[in-house]
């Protein structure tokens, strides 16, 4: 965590806003390459020029000096790059919505704009590109929430308080812990898609992981809807799709190995040992879940409810519980 004493002399209200994070133990600056240029482009994402009575969306990107701005770089990112030279910073801002085009910031100067050949407003598009290249992201969304993406995970200002949510990388260090004789780093698109999908949209489901060639425990659960399409989570558009339909469906939604979905609408099944030995735990999805991974001891159950909170179940035991906004992980 980086001090507002171990800044440079600040005008006012960066020197507030850096003592506002500080005080509130929010990790934003420590891992950026450029504290000073982060803390500038979040607080003119939280206060905006207005313009006509509007508040402007914002995005730029603030990549790592080693990250090479060249062809490769922009295919990868699905970006076109237009060179603004020597265009005023302020001014150069009103080309970045944060939703498809992003202003790219070295230093002191927005050197391009970042032209994206897809919508980004979304949580988890965002978390997959900050993944992708590294470095920083900050984005004014256009419902008003400011976010900052980087290594340290996501922050974001809900307009009330601040909240940050943990890197994956987190999350599949604890499950390591937690299963040491199952593959947890195969889980992150899984844990991107509900952290960042499906918590940040507040879309209650039940995903069950299941990194193994053995069958599913006999008579433990029933799907209800059949032939539902491969859909592959570590595929944007196709993240995005079986969002929608969790949206709309009820029961859980069963991955492979490669995270590719086989069945949806699963009504889960608990066995009377499981009725017997496993106590309820907040509603009917929690505790349905959490006795079906006492049932299958090959599977990670993975269960967001409507208020954000995700909690990843093994073995009949609820581990790594996040409210989102609450860093805190087990």
């Amino acid at each position: 965590m980086i001090s507002d004493d171990e800044l440079p002399v600040l005008p006012g209200r960066l020197r507030r806003l850096a003592e506002e994070l500080s005080e509130e133990g929010v990790d934003v600056l420590t891992d950026a390459h450029d504290p000073v240029a982060t803390l500038v482009e979040l607080a003119y994402a939280l206060r905006p020029q207005r313009f006509e009575g509007r508040t402007p969306t914002y995005g730029v990107i603030m990549p790592p000096p080693e990250w090479a701005l060249d062809a490769a770089s922009l295919v990868e990112s699905g970006a076109e790059l237009f060179t603004l030279g020597d265009l005023d910073v302020q001014f150069a801002r009103r080309f970045a919505d944060g939703v498809t085009t992003f202003a790219l910031r070295n230093d002191d100067v927005i050197t391009h704009i970042a032209c994206f050949d897809r919508n980004l407003a979304d949580e988890y598009d965002l978390v997959g590109l900050q993944t992708s290249i590294g470095g920083m992201i900050v984005q004014r969304h256009p419902n008003g929430q400011v976010r900052v993406f980087g290594p340290a995970g996501v922050v974001r200002w809900d307009g009330v308080a601040w909240h940050r949510d943990p890197p994956l990388a987190a999350w599949v260090r604890r499950l390591g812990e937690l299963a040491p004789d199952l593959p947890v780093e195969g889980l992150r698109p899984l844990l991107r898609f509900a952290i960042h999908e499906l918590a940040s949209r507040r879309i209650g489901a039940t995903l069950i992981w299941r990194p193994t060639d053995l069958s599913v425990p006999k008579h433990r659960h029933e799907p209800l809807i059949h032939n539902a399409p491969a859909l592959r989570l570590d595929r944007v558009g196709e993240a995005a799709a079986l969002a929608q339909a969790l949206s709309q469906t009820d029961g859980a939604a069963l991955f492979d190995r490669d995270t590719a979905l086989v069945g949806l609408g699963i009504r889960l099944a608990p066995s009377t040992d499981a009725d017997r030995t496993v106590g309820p735990m907040r509603g009917m999805r929690h505790t349905s879940a959490l006795r079906y991974s006492h049932d299958d001891p090959d599977a990670i159950v993975v269960v967001v409810s409507e208020s954000g909170t995700v909690t990843i179940m093994y073995c009949g035991r609820a581990y790594a519980t996040v409210e989102r906004g609450d860093e805190s992980i087990g």
